[in-house]
């Protein structure tokens, strides 16, 4: 049996170590996102297959028109109606990579121990970074086929939800349902004046208009507005949140709902989301995933390979999330 060459070796070294991080390196990527956090907290991290080139997104847009009060005899007019409108987007691909230089392999091959070091540093090195990408691409204000990045927050809750915009391949100023309304709007309000002032009844206000829709169960600021906003009302933000505690998630309440704040969230925003309508699917298959190692041309036996994950951020009810603006003290 032919013995095994160094870059053989390193190259199984390298995936079988990754075979055995990949859970815990993904678990840290995720869970240490306060969003993805919270969306899984509620079941909306979905793991589905990419079978098609199309991320589908259910939604609920038609009702009956049988329901009615009836008397003694009264008949049904039985008519049948299909409740989903599927909304289409486009999965997103995330990856980095991995160098081997062959020179570097030669140095330390006399030293198992020091090839692991230099592995782990790089893998921790990778983990890092799609951290920072995943949060960057989370928050970012744009999204759908025209880019390579997630669908960001700021771009399926828009702050200026009547304006031309096309989400999940539907346009918010000009989609209506049976009855006429405007159904793929968010809410949104611009602050009154000082958040002394007009800080509770503004986020009062915008969360009774986005519960008519829905049930907000989640608040996101800057780290400005929700400072203002434990100074503001102390004694009530005292009250803790279970679900957050349970999260380890430092936090204050509104109305009993969990506030954070991420430091990319826009300044003077805050966001009002309801996580039954709003989540993150994954490719179980594509999920943090290492390929194989090549050769890179024109180098003497140097070696790349990518760790990789397909996924996207999307919204199937648009009217129960909304968002707050120019908050300042």
């Amino acid at each position: 049996m032919a013995t095994a060459t160094l870059t053989e070796y390193l190259n199984t070294l390298y995936v079988t170590t990754w075979a055995k991080r990949r859970p815990k390196d993904v678990d840290q990527i995720f869970e240490e996102n306060k969003l993805l956090k919270l969306y899984g907290s509620k079941g909306m991290i979905k793991y589905e297959p990419t079978n098609g080139r199309r991320l589908e997104v259910p939604l609920r847009v038609k009702k009956t028109t049988t329901s009615k009060f009836f008397g003694k005899g009264a008949t049904f007019t039985i008519t049948d109606f299909d409740p989903l409108t599927i909304a289409y987007d486009t999965w997103k691909n995330l990856g980095d990579q991995v160098v081997r230089y062959w020179e570097d392999d030669k140095v330390n091959s006399g030293s198992d121990v020091a090839h692991l070091k230099m592995m782990n540093s790089k893998l921790d090195t990778v983990r890092d970074t799609l951290m920072e990408k995943v949060e960057d691409s989370l928050w970012a204000d744009t999204g759908g086929a025209s880019v390579l990045d997630y669908n960001g927050l700021q771009y399926l809750v828009d702050n200026s939800p009547s304006t031309s915009a096309t989400i999940h391949g539907i346009n918010q100023s000009t989609a209506v349902d049976s009855g006429g309304n405007y159904y793929w709007r968010n809410q949104q309000k611009t602050a009154t004046g000082a958040f002394s002032v007009y800080g509770e009844s503004d986020m009062t206000n915008l969360m009774n208009t986005c519960n008519r829709w829905g049930n907000v169960d989640l608040l996101i600021s800057d780290q400005t507005t929700n400072e203002l906003g434990e100074a503001e009302a102390l004694e009530r933000v005292r009250v803790v949140n279970q679900e957050a505690v349970n999260l380890g998630l430092d936090h204050i309440t509104f109305k009993g709902r969990i506030w954070i704040w991420s430091p990319k969230c826009p300044a003077g925003f805050t966001y009002f989301l309801d996580r039954r309508h709003i989540g993150f699917s994954i490719d179980p298959e594509v999920n943090m995933v290492m390929g194989p190692w090549k050769k890179i041309p024109n180098q003497y036996e140097d070696q790349v390979t990518q760790v990789v994950q397909r996924g996207n951020q999307w919204v199937d009810k648009r009217q129960c999330h909304g968002v707050c603006t120019g908050q300042a003290a």
